[in-house]
């Protein structure tokens, strides 16, 4: 979790958590069940029924403690696991009676912000997965910078980095940067949160080289499968 800013509280997000609770059961019951059996490009090794498992499970263990692991495989496949066979139904119904138990936890600063990360990931993963558009730029606006500001000054170790993104900018290291980077928000936080590919980061827009920077730029590591874009 090194790469997310956990200490930020800037926004309300306990409400941001269920805003995307809400808008992922809207979205995931509008789904055909051959969507919701296809596989999603940015969690390869789940379906879109299997992603709503994970974010019912995750919600799961948040609020009974069980964080042991978070948020690696470890932890995330026996959320899975112990849910398959369930209907969609079944398991929307679970995060909803959970819910307000982590959104509480937020509030109260008892839970970090990777979980509220981790539910739009997953919403923007099954936007794109099924051409629905991205996240809403508020929500990407709140986010965004509790992950740029750690990620940008840890990447700076390979030198002093620039980058902007709309209206803001981060900076990391020390002198003029070695590489500029300019890109859209949106962009920018699917590509922190390793949902772009290593080619797709390095075609923004960069002044400078963009090594090692591309590689270095996304909190779980690069990655060689390109992603859908909306």
């Amino acid at each position: 979790m090194s790469g997310f800013d956990a200490r930020a509280r800037e926004r309300p997000f306990g409400r941001i958590y269920d805003d995307a609770r809400h808008r992922i059961a809207h979205l995931a019951r509008g789904l055909s069940e051959t969507q919701l059996a296809a596989t999603v490009p940015g969690t390869p090794d789940w379906t879109g029924r299997q992603v709503v498992a994970h974010l019912a499970g995750a919600a799961s263990d948040a609020v009974h403690g069980r964080t042991e692991g978070m948020p690696g495989p470890g932890w995330t496949a026996p959320q899975v696991a112990t849910r398959e066979g369930r209907t969609l139904d079944q398991l929307l119904a679970e995060w909803s009676e959970v819910a307000p138990g982590v959104v509480e936890a937020l509030a109260q600063r008892r839970l970090p912000l990777p979980i509220v990360h981790d539910v739009l990931t997953h919403e923007g993963d099954l936007r794109e997965a099924f051409g629905l558009g991205p996240l809403p730029a508020e929500v990407v606006d709140a986010a965004l910078p509790t992950v740029a500001k750690p990620v940008v000054q840890r990447a700076s170790r390979h030198g002093a980095l620039l980058v902007r993104a709309g209206e803001r900018e981060w900076r990391g290291g020390d002198g003029d940067p070695a590489a500029t980077l300019t890109v859209e928000p949106y962009e920018l936080y699917r590509g922190l949160i390793s949902r772009r590919s290593r080619a797709q980061i390095r075609a923004w827009d960069w002044t400078g080289d963009p090594e090692p920077f591309a590689d270095a730029l996304p909190v779980f590591g690069p990655r060689d499968d390109d992603q859908p874009v909306p």
